[in-house]
């Protein structure tokens, strides 16, 4: 395990010094040199870095001699923002600088690497003190070295530095030997789902978990949204959250959620192989989360607001002059009324793991809004037909079979999953205030489903057009 580092320093005396520190040390570092401002920011930008050592009077490019601390300071705040999981030491000509008491709200203690006792997230040394450096960087060099005692089993995975890193002080921290890792979930939130399986030293697997990895923001804003609200839904069919890492992968955080044993498929693999089981696990997916529908009061909507829940008006605009869609405005002036509620907003086969006895259990909660009650068995209908899956062929629904989409029985010729799409339009009908409603999430959902590079446009557009005929029924 190679620490990545980055020194910004100017000094060439302080670089040589700091260089054969890290080549003293037993582990390996692979140590990158900005000297000046400008130079930092770009590095920080594009590559990913374990620990950064920055000196705060740094000039703002290289050769100019206009040494300031704030350039440094930029820095500092610079790396808070686009890399805030790595650690900082930060060399200072005098503790008496009247911006170090700003420097010191960003430090934290956290265990950042998994050792099992906090450490500081943001260090200060005086450079007159830098004899004291060789042993503050050889404890960080050896804690990252010492990530490379968990063996990943990465089953055809990329992971990215950070990735790989987060999922390797995870492993640590719960003291697992080897962890296998494998892709779950295809939302396009740009987060990445995966499931981990945790071994102990005998080889025994004694833990399964799904991880959730993304940016510091979006994780943070997945566990606000966890605390209010996913803790409301039973426990049977909600993965349990263990713990939330913010620091040693860079610009990356991770959600890590305790998942029950046997859930080993999604719904789209339970469709593949029985559709009466999906369909047994879409009913029991609205069981588990009707605790958010229940009870909740009907509100007079138009599908314009139900639309701009997950797709903004610059953008609605954009997608309906780009396919024809000149019917579009006055079908979002629609009024009607709607179950106005908290639901999942990202739920595709991807996100429902079911067991053989079709229990299920929900993962990745990014999306949580409030919104149309309608609006997840619509989409959980949709995403069967739109996101690649081993069950639906190109064949089905064709352009005319998509224009039925209004008609069920009629939409379900030749439909390879019947059982399935009748208990989601069932659970919509159940849940939601009216057939506007319905009509309105299926139109945002397609229209979501356009701005993606990979959809199949043509399917989406016929659809829409059997929803426009869904909407005129009622």
């Amino acid at each position: 395990m190679t620490a990545h580092v980055l020194i910004v320093e100017d000094d060439e005396d302080y670089i040589t010094e700091l260089t054969a520190i890290f080549r003293g040390l037993a582990a390996p570092s692979r140590l990158t040199i900005a000297r000046s401002r400008e130079e930092a920011r770009e590095l920080l930008d594009s590559s990913f870095y374990d620990f950064a050592i920055l000196d705060l009077k740094i000039p703002t490019g290289d050769g100019t001699l206009d040494l300031d601390s704030s350039y440094g300071k930029f820095i500092f705040h610079h790396a808070r923002k686009v890399t805030p999981g790595t650690k900082l030491l930060v060399l200072t000509s005098s503790p008496s600088d009247d911006f170090i008491a700003d420097l010191l709200t960003q430090k934290h203690d956290a265990d950042i690497w998994g050792e099992g006792a906090n450490v500081d997230t943001v260090e200060f040394l005086r450079k007159i003190d830098i004899d004291r450096a060789p042993e503050m960087i050889r404890k960080v060099v050896d804690a990252i070295h010492g990530l490379d005692g968990v063996e990943l089993d990465m089953r055809s995975i990329n992971l990215s530095t950070g990735e790989d890193r987060l999922v390797r002080i995870f492993a640590k921290r719960f003291g697992a030997m080897r962890c296998a890792v494998s892709k779950i979930g295809a939302g396009r939130s740009g987060a990445k789902t995966l499931r981990l399986q945790l071994f102990d030293g005998g080889g025994a697997p004694f833990r399964d978990v799904v991880a959730k990895l993304g940016s510091q923001q979006s994780m943070r804003d997945e566990n606000g949204r966890y605390e209010t609200n996913i803790v409301l839904l039973s426990g049977a069919v909600t993965p349990r959250k263990m713990t939330m890492l913010e620091f040693g992968a860079g610009p990356t955080a991770g959600l890590f959620y305790q998942l029950a044993q046997g859930h080993d498929e999604s719904m789209f693999g339970a469709i593949a192989k029985h559709d009466d089981v999906a369909a047994n696990a879409v009913a029991a997916t609205a069981s588990a989360l009707a605790d958010w529908s229940s009870g909740k009061a009907q509100t007079r909507r138009t599908v314009a607001e139900i639309r701009a829940c997950w797709v903004s008006d610059e953008t609605a605009q954009t997608l309906q002059a780009t396919y024809g869609l000149g019917w579009a405005a006055e079908f979002e002036r629609k009024s009607l009324q709607a179950r106005w509620c908290w639901v999942h907003g990202d739920l595709h086969g991807e996100n429902i793991l079911v067991a053989e006895d079709a229990n299920i259990m929900i993962i990745d909660y990014g999306d949580i809004a409030m919104s149309a009650a309608s609006y997840d068995p619509v989409s959980l209908e949709l995403s069967a037909v739109l996101q690649k899956n081993d069950t639906i062929s190109s064949a089905w629904p064709n352009q005319a079979t998509c224009h039925q989409w209004h008609d069920l029985d009629a939409y379900l010729g030749n439909c390879p999953i019947p059982g399935f799409i009748r208990a989601c339009r069932e659970w919509s009908t159940t849940v939601a205030a009216g057939r506007r409603e319905i009509a309105a999430s299926a139109y945002t959902y397609l229209l979501r489903q356009l701005k993606y590079s990979d959809t199949d446009k043509e399917r989406i557009l016929a659809l829409l057009e059997g929803v426009r005929a869904y909407m005129a029924s009622t």
